[in-house]
């Protein structure tokens, strides 16, 4: 009897786990988390939005409120991966198709393409580097590259006839009314800064970064905190249509490592027994994550606009905070006195290297002062 009311508890508990809601109660606590983790990694600006199928459940920008808004595009990162996956998918090709058939001779040797099918850039088993056409890896076998799925935005152009931010908006932007979302460099991103010995800076590169665009199908699309929620209502969304595309891009997936795989331009993981499809986003000044939980009806999503050059892993531990507090309830705190230490350790190491060349400057210029004042006495 004992053993069986203990089963019962246990049940409870773990449904419990997963009954989710956002009362005000909870949005103050997550503003709370929020609030105080910018204030710790000295970010700027964080946007969120969480909804289920049918309709935003809340968003908000904390921080740069006077200049930012839900409306505003953020640079997304590594999450527009999975828009070129999506987007690819609609083509209806095969995947099984060597890329050679694509005249990409510009950009891989026509020998390492014949090698390589559209799937094994989709999954990240073609071996290439993750910045350059070089096979560094054994095919099969997962090792991340951003070229892979720079070359599928090629492949993209070549199969629609079409340039790959034209093919974007009629495929996925307009059909989702994601109407401040851009394939291409826009003058409306919002202004984005770098945390670097401390101090953190107006970061002023981005249009250099994304450069001719070639890398934007890899992490340079940009989407504002509206659009995004659009965007997983599309996962979450249950008809034949939507399920048939999360289907390809959630099967067949590579193991990444023990209960971690990697689909088509998403990362697919089981956590306490709920499968959850996500992606992270970095460039030189946004982080992002991506989280959907399509057993649950849940998806979100959070960006900020400010990146620590040398310890941007808290702001990734941020991101798990928010996860487990929405979704199971729980707040194991961010570690400031890590955050403190890493940022410290880094500082001293950069400040040690620096120093070097500085001392032997400085040191070659007095050498020089007082050859010149020994010359002239001799004189």
């Amino acid at each position: 009897m004992n053993y069986f009311i203990f089963l019962i508890f246990l049940i409870s508990l773990f449904s419990n786990c997963f009954n989710f809601e956002l009362s005000q109660e909870r949005i103050k606590k997550l503003d709370e988390i929020i609030n105080s983790h910018m204030k710790l990694a000295k970010l700027k600006t964080v946007g969120f939005i969480i909804t289920n199928s049918d309709d935003t459940i809340y968003q908000n920008i904390y921080g740069e409120i006077d200049k930012v808004t839900t409306k505003s595009p953020f640079i997304l990162g590594s999450v527009s991966k999975s828009f070129t996956a999506l987007a690819l998918l609609h083509l209806n090709i095969s995947l099984n198709k060597k890329i050679d058939k694509y005249d990409l001779k510009d950009y891989i040797k026509e020998e390492d393409a014949k090698d390589i099918t559209i799937s094994e850039l989709l999954n990240h088993s073609s071996g290439l580097d993750s910045f350059s056409s070089n096979r560094l890896y054994k095919k099969g076998y997962f090792n991340y590259s951003n070229y892979g799925f720079a070359l599928l935005g090629k492949i993209i152009e070549k199969e629609s006839k079409k340039k790959y931010e034209d093919y974007m908006s009629e495929t996925i932007f307009n059909p989702l009314k994601m109407v401040n979302t851009h394939a291409s460099y826009h003058p409306d991103i919002i202004d984005s800064y770098d945390f670097f010995l401390g101090f953190r800076t107006k970061y002023r590169n981005i249009e250099s970064e994304i450069g001719d665009g070639f890398y934007i199908p890899a992490g340079f699309i940009s989407s504002s905190i509206e659009d995004m929620g659009n965007y997983l209502r599309f996962y979450l969304n249950k008809s034949d249509e939507c399920q048939k595309y999360v289907k390809q891009m959630t099967e067949g997936n590579l193991s990444i490592e023990y209960n971690l795989n990697y689909g088509m331009g998403l990362v697919i993981q089981k956590k306490n027994g709920q499968v959850i499809y996500n992606h992270d986003g970095a460039t030189n000044s946004f982080l992002s994550k991506l989280f959907i939980y399509p057993e649950l009806d849940i998806g979100f999503f959070i960006v900020t606009n400010t990146r620590d050059s040398l310890c941007s892993r808290p702001s990734q531990d941020f991101f798990k905070e928010i996860e487990n507090y929405l979704i199971y309830d729980s707040i194991d705190g961010l570690d400031n006195s890590s955050f403190f230490f890493n940022h410290f350790t880094y500082n001293i190491i950069f400040l040690f290297i620096i120093s070097i060349p500085l001392t032997y400057l400085i040191i070659t210029i007095i050498r020089k002062i007082k050859l010149k004042k020994y010359s002239w006495f001799i004189g």
